[in-house]
């Protein structure tokens, strides 16, 4: 496993510093050095975590705003639609009253009053079209929102997953790093005193 790390470490700090491969070699055999190498990409992953807690954040902020405006454009079509019905009351209560003056029909929708109502029905029935149209917008809107949410909420949990697997390899690695560097130790120290490497072989085991 620390091979392996070595390799991944070798590849990243030959691009961030520019060192010679002796260099980085030399580099990575201090377990301290592997450390600060694990920390410096586990801030890193910690600070992507924040940045994507504050996209969610945001997310939800906007899904608010929008069901914020779309109860508060609900309560204005409920008026509207009030104001409409209304309208059309007012407008054959006018047509009533001027048939029972025996007004003639092409008069009376020509009569001031008459046109009034029906113009302001008409008109409530256009603004209606409009307001309905954006309501399924929004609603679309916050269900697209709503999903990404949930989306980016798993993509989070991936992310503290990875996070803590990577403090869990960090602690290996050091330790994998630290009992690789004993056994080179107690290798060289039988070299030493004349050990044949036969016995340094079942040291190491």
């Amino acid at each position: 496993m620390a091979n392996s790390i070595t390799r991944f470490f070798t590849a990243i700090w030959y691009k961030l510093t520019g060192r010679t491969h002796d260099q980085i070699d030399r580099f990575m055999e201090n377990p301290k050095t592997v450390r600060n190498a694990y920390e410096v990409i586990i801030r890193y992953k910690r600070g992507n975590i924040q940045r994507y807690k504050q996209a969610i954040g945001m997310l939800l902020g906007l899904v608010r705003e929008k069901e914020n405006s779309l109860a508060h454009l609900a309560a204005n079509i409920t008026e509207l639609k009030k104001m409409k019905v209304a309208a059309i009351a007012k407008t054959k209560t006018i047509a009533a009253e001027l048939q029972k003056a025996e007004i003639p029909a092409e008069e009376i929708e020509q009569h001031p009053d008459y046109v009034r109502c029906v113009t302001a029905s008409n008109d409530f029935d256009a603004t209606l079209e409009k307001k309905n149209a954006r309501v399924v917008k929004l609603k679309r809107e916050i269900e697209r929102a709503q999903e990404d949410i949930e989306s980016h909420k798993l993509q989070l949990t991936i992310l503290h997953r990875d996070l803590d697997n990577m403090a869990t390899e960090l602690s290996e690695v050091v330790a994998d790093y630290s009992t690789e560097r004993m056994q080179e130790e107690v290798v060289d120290m039988l070299s030493d005193i004349g050990i044949d490497s036969t016995s340094a072989e079942l040291t190491e085991k």
